[in-house]
C-alpha cells in the first residue's frame, strides 16, 4: 500500500474513533439508509461551537415580540418533525437582509427582516424548509463532505511525497478551489428535499401548505428583478424550479391561488 493509501485509511479510521458515531442508520425523514459518521451528539456540540461565530457578524435580536412568534411557530413545526432525537431551538438574527440560516444541532435563526414581511403560515414555510435541512441530515453530510475533503487533502501531502513544498501548495490550492465551488450552498436535491419537507411539515402542524409557495413569491417580490444576486436566493437558489415542485407536494385537494 503507498504512502496516500495508507494516510487516507488513518485518517478514515481516526476520524471514525474520534467521532465515536460510525453507523449506519434508517433517516425517515429520506426513506433511505444512510452512513453518518457524525452522531447527534457531536452534531450538537459543533452547532454549539459555532454560535459564537454566527452572533458575531449578525447579532441576535433583543425584541421579545419576534422571539416570541418565532419560538411559537417552530414549536409547532418542530413537533412534526421527522427527526426527534435533538432539540430544535429557534433565534432572531438583527439583520434587514431576507434570510434564514441553520447551525448543526438544530440550531435555526430566522433575520428580522424575513420575519417582517412574512405571515405566520409563510414564516412557518421558512423554518419548516430549515427544519427539513435538519431532519434529512444535509448539515452534517455536508460536514462529512468537508471531512471528505481533508482526508483528500491529507493524501495528496502525503502522495506528494518528494515533489517540494510548492507541489504541496499547488495541490492544496486547487483542492481549496474545487472545494469551494462546489460548497457554496446546498445542493438541488438538497433544496428540493427540504421543500418537500416543508409541505410535510406545514399540514401535519396544521398551516396552509400553500403558504410554501406564496412565501416565495413574496419574498421574490420583495427582493425584486435582480433576485438571483440577492440574499435569500443566493443561499436557497432555484426559485423558478422549487416552486413548480413545491406545488406537485400539495394535496389535489388543496386550491392555492397560485396554482395551475
Amino acid at each position: 500500500m503507498d504512502m496516500a493509501k495508507r494516510a487516507f485509511l488513518s485518517v478514515v479510521i481516526v476520524s471514525c474513533a474520534v467521532l465515536t458515531g460510525c453507523t449506519t442508520l434508517y433517516n425517515p425523514a429520506t426513506g433511505k439508509n444512510e452512513f453518518i459518521l457524525i452522531n447527534s451528539k457531536t452534531e450538537v456540540a459543533l452547532g454549539a461551537n459555532m454560535v459564537p461565530l454566527l452572533t458575531q457578524q449578525h447579532p441576535l435580536l433583543n425584541e421579545k415580540d419576534f422571539q416570541e412568534r418565532v419560538s411559537r411557530l417552530g414549536r409547532r413545526i418542530a413537533a412534526a418533525s421527522d427527526r426527534k432525537d435533538i432539540e430544535y431551538k429557534f433565534f432572531v438574527l438583527d439583520s434587514k437582509e431576507l434570510n434564514a440560516v441553520t447551525l448543526p444541532g438544530g440550531l435555526i435563526y430566522v433575520n428580522k427582516g424575513l420575519m417582517e414581511i412574512l405571515s405566520d403560515s409563510e414564516l412557518a414555510y421558512v423554518l419548516a424548509h430549515e427544519v427539513g435541512h435538519v431532519a434529512a441530515r444535509h448539515i452534517v453530510k455536508k460536514i462529512q463532505s468537508n471531512m471528505a475533503y481533508q482526508l483528500v487533502l491529507t493524501a495528496a501531502f502525503a502522495g506528494a511525497g518528494d515533489k517540494g513544498a510548492k507541489s504541496v501548495e499547488n495541490i492544496a490550492r486547487g483542492v481549496d478551489i474545487a472545494y469551494a465551488l462546489i460548497d457554496l450552498s446546498y445542493s438541488r436535491k438538497d433544496e428540493f428535499e427540504a421543500d418537500r419537507l416543508s409541505v410535510k411539515y406545514a399540514l401535519k402542524a396544521g398551516f396552509d401548505p400553500c403558504a410554501c409557495l406564496e412565501a416565495l413569491e413574496k419574498i421574490r417580490k420583495t427582493e425584486g428583478p435582480q433576485w438571483k444576486a440577492l440574499k435569500y436566493f443566493r443561499t436557497h437558489p432555484y426559485v423558478d424550479e422549487r416552486i413548480a415542485a413545491i406545488r406537485k407536494e400539495i394535496p389535489t385537494s388543496v386550491t392555492c391561488g397560485s396554482k395551475p
